[in-house]
């Protein structure tokens, strides 16, 4: 199953990773002229650590994983609001039926952040997105659409739990706090935040579409909100 991470990049050279990550790819460019561009594939392509520790957890849950590494963030885990935007499209164009990010994008990018995420939504391609940390103006976006799968922490016992959130825009959470996970450079450390509950939920996704491949977004919604439940 073909999994994109949009985040600071990924060091597919990790022994968790290698073999794992498929392609590699970078958005840069100047002002208003952001752009894709193809790496090599099997690189530490990771300005920050947090690409790996996302595309780490999605590969230990999920063995049925391909991921696709695309960077919009820099050293200091920061990036311009547009590169992810260029990066979308390019999945979009890329028919990668999983998206994970672990990541906001702020309000002024609203209209054009949801029109893809509608985009998506109408070509069955999966947006797993993680709620903001600690709000601000909003919860996250694209986390607070419908359109997508939004994700908060909850310290649950295991990964593979899911809790469902009742009220509110952000419909799920999974474990994501001290979790062992791998960084750039071939060795470990331990995060906590939404961030790392996301792609806990994106590698549930990622299990049900290897299994069953028809599966729509509003589905995988209905299955995780059963395991939340406790249905069978």
């Amino acid at each position: 199953m073909e999994v994109a991470v949009i985040d600071s990049g990924v060091d597919a050279t990790h022994p968790d990773l290698a073999g794992r990550v498929v392609s590699q790819w970078t958005v840069e460019g100047d002002v208003g002229q952001l752009a894709v561009q193809p790496l090599g594939t099997g690189i530490n392509n990771d300005t920050f650590g947090h690409g790996t520790a996302v595309a780490g957890i999605i590969a230990r849950m999920a063995p049925n994983a391909r991921i696709h590494d695309i960077r919009v963030l820099d050293a200091r885990n920061k990036g311009d609001p547009t590169a992810s935007l260029v990066a979308f499209r390019h999945i979009l164009a890329q028919r990668l039926r999983l998206v994970n990010m672990s990541l906001a994008i702020p309000a002024s990018q609203r209209e054009p952040l949801y029109k893809l995420c509608e985009s998506a939504y109408q070509r069955n391609q999966v947006v797993v997105a993680a709620k903001r940390n600690v709000p601000v103006t909003d919860e996250g976006l694209p986390a607070e659409f419908s359109s997508v799968i939004s994700v908060d922490n909850h310290d649950l016992p295991s990964s593979y739990e899911v809790d469902f959130i009742g009220q509110g825009l952000i419909e799920f959470a999974a474990l994501g706090n001290e979790l062992t996970v791998p960084a750039p450079g071939g060795g470990y450390t331990v995060k906590t935040g939404t961030s790392f509950a996301t792609p806990t939920v994106c590698a549930m996704c990622c299990l049900f579409l290897g299994r069953w491949p028809e599966l729509r977004q509003f589905e995988l919604k209905t299955i995780l909100k059963a395991r939340a439940d406790g249905i069978d």
